[in-house]
């Protein structure tokens, strides 16, 4: 008898620690987060990928915290589903809920003279922080230190978190938890050009209505839904994105007719009508879950491997949110990602590098510019209204009229395009230098452009940063690049002396019409 009860004690106390078991990763975050706390600092913002397990590094940090005899916590989240899914977490990692206040902003707001005061404030999908009422909240706790967590700490209209946090502390990257199983591997098919430049990307709301605005023309949403699901992915359970409630509908029409089981949900849906059909999705009763946003923040939604993006948007937030959904890791699954409105070739896919900082960011401006080509010689990227003479503006190499018509049809509506597979070096091939960026980072890129249209990397490199931006290199500063990279030092000289002469070349003839049209 006592044998046996000491046997479950121990198999309890194994599942206990198994429990809360941290992944190396993850201990390390909340490490870092109580040495900020404890050395003074007042804020810490927590970025860490979707899919890295947030909610068991804030269960960690929630115990921890409520351990001591006057410890409370304040845990704010401005959906239901996010509030019910982190006090199910909290109940799994046995927290004691008993000193723990789990509410939206608005109901804190109204509550604050009831509420225990707490020791801690714990903000999830932290980039929402900025809004009034969570002002009101943190300067009603002044002094009380406060956690912020998100995937993304990034706001459409460029604010930073400074005013908030002190410090922030970032988990792995995408590619970091790819390569050690913690993510799943994914591929990415897409549309080479897609025309949005219709789409009013000033906030979400807009974006929505705008993109949906153009859905009937197939201006914003190209290629065909269904042939392409049935080409990458016959079989498999999909979650489409849409922009509206009507775009979804018609979407899952549309595959119901193709004889493809599928249904819609929103956040609008019925509660109950919404687990029902959440449930039938998780059995495998119909194979497409088309929705409005219903599942990205806070949404527990059975696990899926494809993802079928029908909305455009310009908020990294949303983007990292939808794409990724898919990348729950299993071994042996591959997710993919069939993007039918050009978000990845415009924002990066999952493993693109992205700078994420507490620093206020210049708002971009609206995707559309003018027209453009690459120079095959020095690989800039160069406004037609530009070009003079039929010369590049930045090395004065000729540009043939052959190219710029094939550019020109690059840039021609195709009604029923084809995706295809896009990859890192595909997003790297599109960016701009970087003149604030280091070398090595614009080296990235000049490679990627070599590999996808021929010519030498580092000629690109410094005709990119050095002609066309007049960006200067200390031999010092060239010498650390070439041994970074393992580039031999005598042909990065090379290549540099050569974008310097060029440079210097466009400075003296101060009477070309080409150069006064761009320099002044």
């Amino acid at each position: 008898m006592i044998v046996s009860l000491l046997c479950n004690l121990i198999c309890l106390s194994l599942e206990v620690m198994k429990i809360y078991k941290l992944r190396k990763y993850q201990q390390n975050l909340v490490n870092e987060a109580r040495s900020y706390i404890s050395k003074g600092f007042k804020g810490v913002f927590i970025q860490s990928p979707p899919g890295s397990g947030k909610s068991v590094v804030i269960a960690e940090i929630v115990r921890s915290a409520v351990n001591s005899k006057k410890g409370h916590v304040l845990f704010i989240a401005h959906r239901q589903e996010l509030l019910e899914n982190i006090e199910d977490s909290f109940k799994e990692n046995n927290v004691d809920l008993s000193k723990v206040t789990i509410m939206s902003p608005q109901r804190i707001k109204n509550r604050l003279e009831k509420i225990p005061t707490p020791t801690l404030i714990i903000t999830d999908e932290g980039h929402h922080g900025k809004a009034k009422t969570y002002h009101d909240i943190y300067d009603y706790y002044k002094g009380v230190p406060k956690l912020g967590f998100s995937a993304t700490p990034w706001r459409m209209n460029g604010e930073g978190f400074e005013d908030i946090y002190d410090q922030m502390v970032q988990g792995p990257d995408i590619k970091w938890l790819i390569k050690h199983q913690n993510l799943a591997p994914f591929k990415w098919y897409g549309i080479q050009t897609v025309d949005r430049s219709k789409v009013d990307f000033k906030n979400l709301s807009r974006e929505a209505k705008s993109s949906a605005e153009q859905f009937s023309s197939d201006a914003t949403i190209q290629g065909d839904i269904i042939e392409h699901y049935r080409k990458h992915a016959e079989g498999q359970q999909a979650i489409v994105y849409a922009p509206t409630i009507e775009v979804s509908q018609l979407i899952a029409e549309w595959f119901n007719n193709a004889g493809i089981p599928a249904k819609h949900c929103d956040g609008k849906t019925n509660k109950n009508e919404r687990t029902k059909t959440m449930q039938e999705f998780k059995e495998n009763q119909f194979k497409i879950l088309c929705n409005v946003d219903l599942v990205s923040e806070g949404f527990d939604v059975p696990e899926v491997g494809v993802i079928i993006l029908c909305r455009p948007t310009k908020s990294i937030v949303l983007h990292l949110q939808q794409s990724m959904r898919g990348m729950r890791y299993r071994p042996g699954k591959t997710s993919i990602i069939l993007d039918h409105v050009g978000n990845g070739l415009n924002l990066g896919l999952p493993t693109s590098e992205f700078d994420w900082t507490l620093k206020g960011q210049k708002k971009e401006a609206r995707e559309k510019g003018p027209p453009c080509l690459e120079c095959p010689s020095c690989g800039q990227v160069i406004e037609k209204s530009e070009i003079i003479n039929d010369k590049c503006p930045a090395c004065g190499a000729i540009l043939l009229e052959e190219q710029k018509e094939n550019d020109d049809e690059k840039n021609l509506y195709d009604s029923k395009p084809e995706l295809f597979e896009i990859t890192e070096e595909d997003i790297l091939a599109t960016k701009k230098y970087a003149v604030r960026k280091p070398l090595s980072y614009n080296y990235k890129i000049a490679k990627a452009k070599a590999n996808k249209k021929g010519g030498n990397p580092l000629f690109k490199l410094f005709g990119g940063l050095t002609i066309y931006r007049k960006q200067g290199f200390e031999e010092e500063e060239l010498e650390t690049f070439a041994l970074s990279e393992g580039v031999d030092l005598q042909q990065v000289l090379r290549a540099y002396r050569w974008a310097l002469n060029k440079s210097n070349e466009q400075k003296e003839e101060t009477t070309n019409t080409w150069q006064d049209a761009v320099f002044n």
